[in-house]
């Protein structure tokens, strides 16, 4: 359920990097909300609420957007040699 004053941002997340993310969320105090699992595969939904009048909630929403991409890069690359946590 949403919270008043918030607004919402879905996120699906690999399960490959699910950690990363979860402490990402954990660390910056993110509302948050586990919404579907996609066992079949391997992909977590995740809503978060974010606080309208918080850039610090922005910043960590970029720092996941940013863990994202670059996982998406790695994965998608055909480049062998790329480590995605460099």
């Amino acid at each position: 359920m949403k919270p008043r004053n918030t607004k919402e941002e879905i996120i699906k997340v690999p399960s490959d990097i699910l950690l990363d993310i979860l402490t990402v969320i954990v660390k910056e105090r993110l509302r948050h909300e586990i919404s579907q699992i996609y066992g079949n595969r391997g992909v977590v939904e995740i809503s978060l609420y974010l606080s309208n009048d918080m850039s610090k909630h922005e910043k960590a929403l970029d720092n996941i957007h940013n863990l994202l991409e670059e996982y998406n890069e790695y994965r998608y690359s055909q480049n062998e040699e790329l480590n995605w946590k460099e």
